[in-house]
């Protein structure tokens, strides 16, 4: 999955969140997945990652989304736009992934945010949910690095031995650059007394710079030995300490409730249990306050 230039305030997409879709005859619409970090500063920017679904029996048409921030703090406030994206057709049951990052504009007020979206033609903004705290005060300059999960996206139900599609975002809100380190991904079911963690895979990491993030698009294989349930996903971020960290309890990301494991355990050939397998392109965004590119790497 690829992303333009960003930095520190990544707007990435809360996980799993059912936002209300738009119908159309019987083109349905409606959001699989949302990643949304929490914090941002004026002239930064934000990184916006969504998977879309069309639920209908019928092909959708060229789409245009308008995402907002609506600052909580003022009693009838005007939406701020912060960006577009033209979303491809989608077959029935098709689905479509994106991520965009967009520039805040420099005069953007502190205060806490409310992150809205618009589908061209509704003429409704749809509220995410998740808020965003904007202050001058989270810009990264002179402070260490700081790596933090922003999240993961998974689909809402499973098979024991079934292959899934994971998109998962890390970013680095500290001054420093971050050197290499892995990211480990579980499966968590807390109402088993006695369930382990079980591992889905690690991502490997070389380097995030100051105020960067990295995302990645892959496949993971649910372990056949996995009990029906439902399960959290756990991304422990840098479990090693490789990164020198000003503040480490903030690296781990952990949803409850994400995924259904259900239904019988599914052959899947020669992969092992908890293998990473077809694992596609991993992204690494540098900050917008220098020439760098994007700089993309193969795990």
């Amino acid at each position: 999955m690829g992303t333009g230039v960003g930095c520190a305030a990544v707007v990435v997409l809360g996980l799993l969140l059912v936002i209300t879709g738009f119908v159309t005859g019987a083109v349905n619409v409606s959001t699989e997945g949302l990643i949304v970090t929490d914090s941002g500063y004026p002239g930064g920017s934000v990184t916006i990652i969504e998977v879309l679904k069309n639920k209908g029996d019928s092909s959708s048409g060229s789409e245009k989304v308008t995402y907002y921030l609506v600052n909580e703090s003022e009693q009838n406030a005007t939406p701020v736009q912060i960006g577009t994206a033209d979303l491809s057709p989608m077959s029935a049951e098709g689905e479509y992934s994106s991520a965009n990052t967009y520039m805040l504009p420099m005069n953007l007020a502190d205060g806490v945010y409310t992150f809205v979206r618009e589908v061209m033609g509704s003429d409704k903004k749809t509220s995410s949910g998740k808020t965003i705290r904007i202050s001058d005060s989270t810009r990264p300059s002179g402070k260490p690095a700081d790596l933090v999960g922003l999240g993961v996206i998974t689909p809402r139900q499973a098979a024991p031995g079934e292959t899934i599609r994971l998109i998962a975002a890390v970013g680095n809100n500290g001054g420093a650059d971050a050197g290499r380190f892995s990211v480990d991904f579980y499966l968590t079911n807390r109402s088993m007394k006695f369930s382990e963690p079980l591992l889905l895979g690690t991502w490997d990491i070389e380097s995030i710079p100051a105020g960067g993030q990295a995302t990645t698009t892959r496949s993971v294989t649910i372990p056949t030995t996995t009990p029906p349930g439902e399960y959290g996903i756990l991304m422990d971020v840098d479990p090693s300490r490789a990164v020198t960290d000003s503040n480490p309890s903030n690296n781990d990301w952990y949803r409850e409730g994400v995924i259904s494991i259900t239904g019988p355990t599914i052959a899947m050939g020669p992969f092992p249990s908890g293998m990473l397998i077809n694992t596609t392109s991993s992204v690494i965004v540098v900050p917008n306050n220098t020439s760098s590119q994007a700089v993309y790497s193969r795990d």
